[in-house]
């Protein structure tokens, strides 16, 4: 992990899982221990992750410090397979048919009022060009606290079976900005087909960031119009989200229905940065990338 430009090792938690048999024994809080015990005293700065509400507030009792959340953000297309893979009501076919014609008729309102420069060049790349990205990362590195993204890490990230991904990247007046985009492999949905922008580059705001990355969502749905849902990080500016049909989850609408995901860090005897917070959530800059699945 990179922190005010540093680079630091750290450690996420993640698959944390007992047996129905054996709950509420004591063995999620023993596992837990016996890892803190391991790393103490190593290399590793801090830990963080993204628990469920299962393990909140078991790691809150061993030490870890609440950060914040990490809101995703959504735009639906068709709420009929949400809503499938929700419920089994009678009756639900008939009102996912309905609110899909109110949704398709919200989008297509924001659509006509949202606009993209004619400046902005934009190409797919269907094998993620990982120099490029690093070399993007590279220029535009924030100091803020987020996974440091070289080749390597793009190679292996990038890597996970359940998802295919591809690239777009923007340029205008020398300027660049790149969206990594996932998607399941053909013939393995897993509920509504979803369209996940895993990474954006540059992670913080730089001149014509905003310009770019409305271009490059925007023809991201162009590309994947079969969608029933599009998923972006927090990461990119509530601005650009909203002129492209996105609402995050914590606003209006979606805060009556998610807050995003819990985010909490346990720092370890090896950190030294006072400086630098680690509950501070201004602090952060993470995508999908940085959380354990995505």
């Amino acid at each position: 992990m990179v922190v005010g430009g540093e680079r630091y090792p750290a450690l996420q938690p993640c698959d944390t899982m007992v047996h129905p048999d054996h709950r509420r024994q004591g063995l999620f809080t023993r596992m837990t221990e016996r890892a803190i015990d391991r790393y103490e005293n190593r290399e590793h700065a801090f830990f963080f992750n993204f628990p469920n509400e299962l393990t909140l507030q078991g790691n809150r009792k061993l030490g870890w410090r609440r950060v914040g959340t990490v809101p995703a953000a959504y735009r639906v297309e068709d709420v009929a397979p949400l809503l499938s893979a929700q419920t089994t009501a009678p009756g639900h076919q008939l009102a996912g048919t309905v609110a899909t014609g109110l949704v398709s008729a919200h989008n297509r309102l924001r659509d006509r009022r949202a606009t993209t420069s004619a400046e902005v060049s934009v190409r797919h790349e269907e094998s993620v060009p990982v120099e490029t990205l690093a070399a993007l990362y590279a220029d535009t590195a924030p100091v803020t606290i987020h996974a440091r993204r070289d080749p390597a890490f793009y190679r292996w990230r990038l890597s996970n079976p359940n998802w295919n991904y591809s690239a777009f990247v923007g340029e205008s007046g020398g300027e660049r900005a790149a969206l990594v985009v996932a998607r399941p492999p053909p013939g393995k949905l897993y509920g509504p087909e979803t369209t996940r922008v895993a990474d954006v580059v540059p992670l913080t705001d730089h001149e014509d960031r905003e310009q770019l990355l409305g271009a490059l969502l925007a023809e991201v749905r162009d590309n994947y119009q079969s969608s029933d849902l599009f998923v972006a990080p927090s990461t990119v500016p509530g601005a650009v989200l909203r002129a492209q049909g996105f609402y995050r989850e914590g606003e209006p609408p979606l805060s009556y229905l998610r807050d995003g995901r819990a985010h909490l860090v346990r720092a370890l005897d090896s950190w030294a940065p006072e400086a630098v917070r680690l509950t501070d959530e201004d602090n952060w800059s993470t995508t999908f990338l940085e959380l354990d699945t995505g």
